[in-house]
């Protein structure tokens, strides 16, 4: 018996050292920061295609005269709802108002930061609930993940004075709120993510027409989406159409399951096959605003990890083809760049 409870108390105790170490990595070291950073740019830059891809039109869908009035409007709001657009039936407000809100998405691309994450929250929520008739679906899930980035350091790559600020992060490593407030933040981005995901495919695999893979031929005959010949020609074929049906099914159910394993080269894979996807909406169906968003959200899928490790392959065969020549290290996938980089191996722009 007193073996038995010594087995335990030893079980016990490793338990709990793991589980302390798991919540020291995470009051101490921020995750994710490329991926976080990525979807920041991302959020930006789809904000003001979509403003601008009907500027000439800004005032017919969003101002006060817009067919769809204010009163409407409000009348459609949920409870705890608001736009800025709301605020006045006055043109002048609404013109500062929308200009507002692509400088503030521009300023939240380039810089990043948790005020501007607020701030870029604050326009998107009010151009979503100004007109909801005319969003192509992608906003609804970034919506969510921008209120999370406030919470974030988004601004740790690809910004202004980003390789300053990650020197300082490795300077302070030791247990904070703002570190622990990234590290939720980012959690809750991949989260929401992987149960968008897993959620789309199990609706589709319950679904008559996926399962009998022709939901994507009938898709390519939808009279908005016919952006591309070749897409309709192609999902004609009864082998591609069901393939292209089944493929999708698999990789949106396996997205939570790939975030769990410890072998890389599954989350790789499974989020370099969902950004394909999304990379064929883009092309095939004219869905770039949503292609784009479901993209970022994508990105926040790979551990910074597994950007040190693309970058140092994509450095490999960069060297490979610059020097025409092959060498053990590159064999390997090692380069003098990579084996000098450290932490800082992916981009440090």
């Amino acid at each position: 018996m007193t073996g038995v409870l010594a087995l335990l108390g030893r079980g016990w105790h490793s338990g709990t050292a793991r589980l302390d170490g798991v919540l020291l990595r995470l009051a101490t070291r921020r995750h994710r920061l490329v991926g976080v950073a990525i979807l920041r740019i991302v959020i930006g830059f789809a904000t003001v295609l979509y403003c601008l891809s009907d500027y000439a039109k800004r005032r017919f869908l969003w101002g006060p005269d817009s067919y769809n009035s204010i009163s409407t409007a409000k009348a459609e709001l949920p409870r705890w709802g608001f736009s800025v657009f709301l605020w006045s039936h006055s043109t002048l407000w609404f013109e500062i108002a929308f200009h507002a809100a692509i400088l503030v998405a521009l300023a939240f691309m380039v810089f990043g930061g948790r005020a501007l994450a607020l701030a870029q929250a604050v326009m998107m929520w009010s151009l979503h609930n100004r007109n909801q008739d005319i969003l192509e679906g992608g906003d609804n899930l970034t919506q969510i993940l921008i209120l999370f980035m406030v919470l974030t350091v988004s601004n740790a790559y690809f910004a202004p004075g980003a390789k300053k600020r990650r020197a300082t992060m490795r300077e302070r490593e030791q247990p904070a709120i703002s570190t622990v407030l990234h590290n939720v933040g980012a959690f809750l981005i991949v989260f929401q993510t992987a149960v968008l995901y897993f959620a789309a495919g199990y609706w589709k695999i319950t679904g008559k027409m996926w399962q009998d893979g022709v939901a994507m031929y009938y898709i390519s005959r939808i009279t908005g989406f016919e952006m591309s010949a070749t897409y309709a020609h192609l999902m004609s074929s009864a082998v591609v159409g069901t393939a292209v049906c089944y493929v999708t099914i698999l990789i949106e159910l396996a997205l939570p399951f790939a975030l769990l394993s410890a072998r890389p080269w599954v989350r790789k894979t499974n989020t370099l096959a969902l950004e394909g996807l999304h990379v064929g909406i883009m092309a095939f169906m004219g869905l770039v605003c949503f292609g784009l968003l479901m993209i970022g959200a994508d990105c926040t899928c790979l551990r910074d990890e597994d950007y040190r490790s693309l970058a140092r392959r994509f450095r490999t065969v960069k060297d490979r083809v610059l020097n025409g020549g092959w060498s053990p290290a590159a064999a390997r996938g090692v380069t003098p760049v990579a084996m000098t980089a450290g932490q800082d191996g992916a981009a440090d722009a």
